[in-house]
């Protein structure tokens, strides 16, 4: 089987991180290395020895080698970046979120469909054996009948400029909630605050399913400890996953016994661009995470909207 040709777009920290990973994917040739600041492009230079480097996107999508992109710009060019990459009938891999608007996210899900073009989302917590232990173990009804999912990811601040706590942090949990409870919410109700040049600094969302099922989050940027820890109530226990944990996965019965779960060792980001890649390679469109962004950010829009009518009841679209 011939390399997949693949081109990085975007090398701030996280894209040098998405092309170290791609970099090591087999069968996987990262050819390019697109990013429009000079100093960061002279620095990327160290990911892979062979890749070319390039301010122009379009020079790079002129490469008939190129068959996928990874794409790590800022979110408000997601939808402009990756309308390029699809219209130009090369496969997407994009950060999360997909786009900062249903509309956008729709539009990118419809292009790469209607080009059968595979198209993955990197909500990458859906790539971490503990989370896929853990949706087994919701499936085949350990803890008894889901009631309600708490998660709360917290940050203490990284000297970045400010960003949206919903719109940064809040994505890693609403894919959680949707995955784990295999639905999407029928409406969303969320506050914000502790504003920073116009971005909330810390969020609280309810989600609320047609069955009855609920899922808190707490999403802060300025938060007094880092934290990352989601839990699904049960009739029988309460599943919990702590990401900073050295023993991430647990079960608590309703006697407050807890008993650590076991699962494999595998890279959520190595393995979420292998499956990438591979998916690439078969033509296999069918194992884009697609849909299931685009029903992320029509959560994320509705608690945005929640958020700026000061917590007034939003339906998710």
């Amino acid at each position: 089987m011939n390399s997949v040709g693949v081109a990085l777009i975007g090398a701030g920290r996280w894209g040098v991180t998405l092309g170290r990973a791609v970099a090591r994917v087999p069968g996987a040739e990262l050819r390019w290395i697109c990013e429009i600041d000079p100093e960061r492009r002279s620095r990327a230079a160290e990911i892979h020895p062979r890749a070319r480097l390039a301010e122009s996107l379009d020079r790079v999508l002129q490469d008939p080698l190129v068959e996928a992109a990874v794409v790590a710009v800022d979110s408000p060019q997601h939808h402009s970046v990756g309308m390029q990459v699809l219209e130009a009938d090369r496969h997407l891999l994009m950060e999360k979120p997909m786009a900062l608007s249903a509309a956008d996210a729709a539009e990118l899900h419809a292009v790469a469909g209607a080009r059968k073009l595979v198209l993955a989302v990197g909500h990458l917590l859906l790539h971490h054996p503990a989370v896929q232990r853990a949706y087994e173990l919701v499936s085949s009804g350990v803890i008894g009948d889901s009631l309600y999912l708490e998660a709360t990811r917290l940050s203490v601040g990284s000297g970045q400029p400010p960003r949206s706590a919903w719109w940064t942090l809040a994505p890693h949990d609403v894919s959680l909630a949707l995955h784990l409870f295999q639905s999407v919410p029928t409406q969303v109700t969320a506050v914000g605050g502790a504003w920073q040049d116009g971005q909330e600094g810390v969020a609280w969302a309810t989600l609320r399913f047609d069955d009855g099922r609920l899922a808190h989050l707490h999403a802060a940027r300025i938060g007094s400890e880092k934290r990352r820890q989601v839990s699904i109530i049960g009739t029988r226990r309460t599943l919990t996953f702590d990401e900073l944990s050295p023993e991430p996965l647990s079960l608590t019965g309703t006697n407050g016994h807890s008993d650590r779960i076991t699962f494999g060792t595998v890279d959520p980001l190595l393995s979420q661009c292998r499956h990438f890649v591979d998916s690439v390679a078969r033509r296999d469109t069918t194992v884009g995470n697609g849909a299931h962004a685009l029903a992320v950010v029509r959560v994320l829009e509705a608690g945005a909207l929640s958020i700026s009518r000061g917590g007034f009841p939003v339906d998710v679209e």
